[in-house]
């Protein structure tokens, strides 16, 4: 085989596999409802739009290339999506550039290429909270008080570690924000007597909350400035955590662990509505289907526990979420605010769930000052409104 023809199959491989790849991702980026194909792209452009692009020229460079050996069919084919795929990309790109200026926030392109992780940010202080359960714990330098953001992690409430956004959790110690992230129990650990795995894992999140309030204040903690934050299952154990903590009348908690009521609520793109989960995850939160479990349904639904009562609220979202109702998020956002909770909602644009944990994304860029300041305004209001 010659140099010529070697040059030509091994482009060829290269612009087929990268021509399927970049159609399905900027397909699905701009039809994120579409099954499957809307997920890969929507999940893609969130964490990675950057790679996409670069991507998308290679794809490009590729037909061009083609072309001029002599392999026409397949280098217009391949040119053409490689093409589109640059202009699309790039659309999704600036879309969230923009929607950073907007924000006041300065991507980093850099960042956005390398970081594509939490990794390298490893705690200060590791503490047992509870009998096997732990606490990681990000502290600012000085002697503190500090205010506290309780960080309470994702993962479909039967997975996930204190780690997973470890380096976001540095990035606000350095600024003033000390982060207890929090290990709760999940299927495997020791069980709460008497209490579903839902019902344990809202106690373990109001223990970390009494740690903070207790022997946190030999490490610098402020108690009287924390706020409850977490992603996806757990924002959604956040916000019914607070409910119960502050008395909406639907919710609960199961006794021994009393806490005082975060002063502001922190939620990324959390579940609103339990009965949307799959079956299996039903069976593992409340020990069988929602449908025979009502009331403690209702207890874990946010969407079911808007109060008046309610601390000041920061929803975070992807919009083009797949893994959850985004528009039970928008609706509960609009709620909140209709009963009076202050607040607001963050959306990412053309962005999936999870979008925030390659540290560099522009949609971590983004959520991160908005936090950032949302919590900065909470704790120096005095009444938390």
């Amino acid at each position: 085989m010659t140099l010529l023809a070697l040059a030509r199959a091994a482009l060829g491989i290269v612009g087929v596999l990268g021509t399927v790849a970049l159609a399905v991702i900027v397909l699905g980026t701009f039809l994120p409802r579409v099954p499957v194909i809307g997920f890969l792209g929507s999940f893609v452009s969130g964490q990675y739009p950057l790679h996409a692009a670069l991507g998308a020229l290679v794809g490009l460079a590729a037909g061009v290339g083609l072309l001029a050996l002599g392999v026409p069919r397949l280098g217009g084919v391949v040119t053409t999506v490689g093409a589109l795929a640059v202009v699309g990309t790039l659309v999704a790109l600036g879309t969230q550039a923009a929607a950073a200026r907007a924000a006041g926030v300065r991507v980093d392109w850099g960042l956005a290429l390398t970081a594509v992780d939490q990794r390298g940010a490893p705690p200060d202080l590791v503490v047992e909270y509870q009998p096997g359960l732990e606490l990681a714990v990000h502290l600012p330098s000085g002697p503190g008080p500090h205010p506290v953001l309780v960080w309470v992690h994702g993962g479909s409430w039967v997975r996930g570690t204190t780690a997973d956004r470890a380096r976001a959790n540095r990035w606000y110690a350095d600024r003033g924000l000390a982060v207890v992230a929090v290990q709760y129990r999940l299927p495997g650990d020791p069980p709460l007597p008497g209490a579903t795995l839902g019902e344990a894992q809202r106690h373990d999140v109001a223990c970390a909350l009494a740690w903070v309030g207790g022997p946190g204040a030999a490490h610098g903690l402020d108690a009287g400035a924390v706020v409850l934050g977490g992603q996806s299952a757990g924002a959604t154990l956040a916000l019914s955590t607070t409910a119960a903590l502050v008395g909406v009348p639907r919710a609960s908690l199961p006794a021994g662990c009393p806490a005082p009521a975060p002063r502001a609520t922190v939620a990324f793109y959390p579940v609103v509505d339990m009965t949307q989960i799959a079956l299996g995850l039903q069976d593992a939160v409340f020990g069988g289907p929602t449908s025979a479990h009502p009331a403690l349904t209702r207890a874990a639904s946010p969407g079911d526990l808007v109060d008046p009562r309610l601390p000041p609220t920061l929803l975070v979202l992807g919009k083009a979420d797949n893994f959850i109702r985004a528009d039970l998020v928008r609706d509960l956002d609009a709620e909140l605010r209709a009963a009076g909770v202050p607040g607001r909602l963050v959306q990412v644009p053309y962005a999936d769930h999870v979008f925030d944990h390659p540290y560099g994304s522009p949609g971590a860029q983004i959520a991160r000052p908005a936090v950032l300041a949302f919590v900065r305004e909470r704790i120096s209001d005095p009444s938390g409104r």
